[in-house]
């Protein structure tokens, strides 16, 4: 275990990356990080210049390593990568290494049927040392071996699974069929349908609270099959005024399949996160990846407004709502990560969803997002975001107030506000800052600063941040300091230093 920022003299990082193009289509590279210690990205937070709002948000957990081969054409993607993370907390062995991920896309130039027909393909396999559980209660997760009713329902209500341990394969094909038709009157009906299958294999190894999880430890093989048909209907109507013109589209989406198999059986890996807003509502799966797969019939429905000014500028306004028709209820069904129960889908009505975009001219633009209890009426998720961009600098804010979500370990409500800002002050020279600002505690708990230039052969940076940790029971907080420098020659690599200070304030 490496010593704590405060009293460490020195600590170093390395990058190489490389990427080289095989001919207009195809290329391959690779990114490998070296680090003294795990906490150093963490600790010196070097990447803050680059990126300031994602290292606020917390969003950066890993150092990423990888070689890759990558194809694009005309009508088609392929990648091809394996993938090893550095974990910035130390816990290495519940961190999966990837070998390999494989995506395939291809949507065919001729119609088949009179319509588009489109495949894809993913192969991913992975394999971890140690289970990964997360704490969802302030008690604390605390795994055991004990193979009890009680041992077991204490484990499943304060844990979840977040990676299984042991070795993990999926490949996964899901091709796709769909045509759109007009009407005299100016209705769109828009019919398709899909077939999804995944074939899984799986070695759990049989540690501490795996099994209380409801995973089988051992060799287990799945074959899963999901046939979808569905039909999506429009109806625009147009209005048109000497100021510009309204678009107001109704729109119901019906799809019908069979129920998931193996729901809550299987490692989730990839599909665990989940965000029900109007970006998915009228996504045929709405799960984020492949470990998972909507079953049952479903129906999307809502009606969105667009307004296009003639002197520049539009107004889109959505707003919907999902309904379970029929079988299980995918999203009520809670897996190794609990994912669906707390998003607004579990229940036979969803969520109300709302969005407003508003982008008067190219230099502004203003969104709200929102989700809506449905029994209710309180707003279980908002954000409101303004950003500005001229020639040589930029601003943001956005606001965020999310409702409790108690099986994912959110026990409070979280709101705040997040600003950041970037200057180009010359050709190659840029400053950021930035700053989060918890309104639940109504105290700024991080800023940072920082200035950069980056051309094609050179790379130096600085960057002062700080941060604020408030003891439970104490109105001063703990207040850390980092400095940090990068210098970066594109051809030869990358050398960084950084000290850290700590204190109360």
């Amino acid at each position: 275990m490496p010593a704590p920022p405060a009293t460490r003299t020195s600590a170093a990082a390395s990058r190489s990356k490389g990427q080289f193009a095989i001919n207009d289509k195809w290329i391959w590279g690779w990114d490998a990080v070296a680090l003294s210690d795990y906490t150093f990205l963490q600790d010196y937070r070097l990447s803050l210049y680059k990126d300031p709002m994602a290292s606020l948000l917390n969003l950066q957990t890993e150092a990423v390593s990888q070689l890759y081969l990558t194809g694009v054409g005309t009508r088609s993607f392929f990648d091809a990568r394996t993938i090893y993370y550095l974990s910035y907390s130390g816990n290495q062995s519940q961190v999966p290494v990837i070998h390999p991920v494989v995506d395939y896309n291809n949507v065919i130039k001729n119609n088949i049927v009179g319509g588009e027909f489109s495949y894809k393909t993913n192969f991913t396999s992975l394999s971890r040392d140690t289970a990964a559980f997360s704490a969802i209660t302030s008690g604390g997760c605390a795994p055991t071996s004990a193979d009890t009713a009680e041992a077991r329902k204490v484990v499943r209500a304060n844990c979840i699974l977040s990676g299984a341990p042991g070795t993990y394969t999926r490949f996964s094909a899901e091709a796709q069929w769909r045509k759109s038709y007009t009407d005299s009157f100016g209705q769109i009906f828009t019919p398709f349908a899909m077939l999804r299958v995944d074939a899984i294999d799986s070695s759990i190894s049989n540690q501490p609270g795996v099994a209380a999880m409801g995973l089988t430890p051992g060799d287990t093989q799945a074959l899963r099959v999901m046939p979808t048909v569905g039909l999506e209907y429009r109806y625009p109507f147009i209005n048109v005024q000497p100021w510009g013109t309204t678009t107001i589209e109704p729109i119901a989406q019906v799809i019908i399949r069979p129920n998931e198999t193996y729901a809550g059986k299987l490692p989730n890996e990839d599909a665990q996160s989940l965000n029900f807003d109007a970006s998915n509502l009228f996504s045929v799966d709405k799960f984020s990846g492949n470990d998972r797969v909507e079953g049952g019939g479903r129906a999307n429905v809502g009606v969105q407004a667009t307004t296009q000014f003639d002197r520049g500028g539009s107004v889109n306004v959505l707003f919907g709502q999902s309904y379970q028709l029929f079988g299980m209820n995918s999203f009520a069904v809670a897996d190794l990560t609990n994912t669906g129960v707390d998003s607004g889908l579990a229940t036979a009505k969803s969520d109300y969803v709302a969005r407003i975009n508003y982008s008067p001219n190219r230099t502004y633009t203003f969104s709200t997002r929102a989700r809506i209890d449905e029994q209710t009426s309180a707003v279980s998720r908002f954000e409101a975001e303004g950003r500005a961009s001229f020639d040589r600098w930029s601003v943001s804010l956005m606001y965020g107030n999310y409702a409790p979500q108690v099986d994912l370990g959110y026990l409070t409500r979280r709101e705040g506000l997040l600003a950041s800002g970037s200057v180009k002050v010359a050709a190659n020279w840029v400053v950021t800052g930035a700053a989060r600002w918890d309104l639940e505690a109504n105290k700024i708990n991080q800023y940072t600063i920082g200035a950069g230039y980056v051309d094609d052969c050179f790379v130096l940076a600085a960057t002062y941040g700080t941060s604020y940790a408030y003891a439970v029971g104490t109105a001063a907080p703990v207040l850390s300091h980092v400095f940090g420098f990068q210098l970066g020659l594109r051809t030869l690599g990358t050398t960084a230093a950084a000290s850290t200070g700590a204190g109360v304030q």
